[in-house]
Formats: C-alpha cells, sequence, structure tokens
C-alpha cells in the first residue's frame, strides 16, 4: 500500500500523521508528492490519498486513525 501527502499539507496540517506513519509499517510506503492537484481541500484540512481515494479529517490525529484503518483492514484481506 502507497500512502501519499502532499508537502503543502504537511506544512499546514497533515506532518504530525506523516512522522508518526513513516517506517511504521514495513508493507506501507508512506510518500510525499510537492503537489496532489487537491489545492481547495489541502488548504482546508489534512488529508492523504490511498490508491486514488482522497482520505480527509479534521485532525492529524484522526487521520491517522482513519490511514490505520485502511491499513489493517488490507492486510486482513
Amino acid at each position: 500500500m502507497k500512502i501519499k501527502f502532499c508537502e503543502k499539507n504537511l506544512d499546514r496540517f497533515s506532518k504530525p500523521a506523516y512522522k508518526e506513519l513513516k517506517g511504521k509499517y514495513d508493507d506501507v510506503k508512506v510518500k510525499k508528492d510537492s503537489c496532489l492537484k487537491e489545492c481547495k481541500l489541502c488548504r482546508s484540512e489534512p488529508f492523504a490519498i490511498v490508491k486514488g481515494e482522497i482520505v480527509r479529517a479534521e485532525t492529524p490525529k484522526k487521520l491517522v486513525k482513519k490511514l490505520e484503518k485502511r491499513i489493517t483492514e488490507q492486510a486482513s484481506g
């Protein structure tokens, strides 16, 4: 599984989520891209992209929970 973060969103909101997930799971690649072309969303809340789907949350902590749920679902499915 690959989780992509936007660099601008990292600066604004999601850096704690990125740092928490980076290297935590052997089978998950956590990457940052210069732009994910979701500018309106990027300016308003933490988000990441998993398998082409946007995962968004109110806080970085909630984003981590949502992303970890996807990771465990993939591992068990």
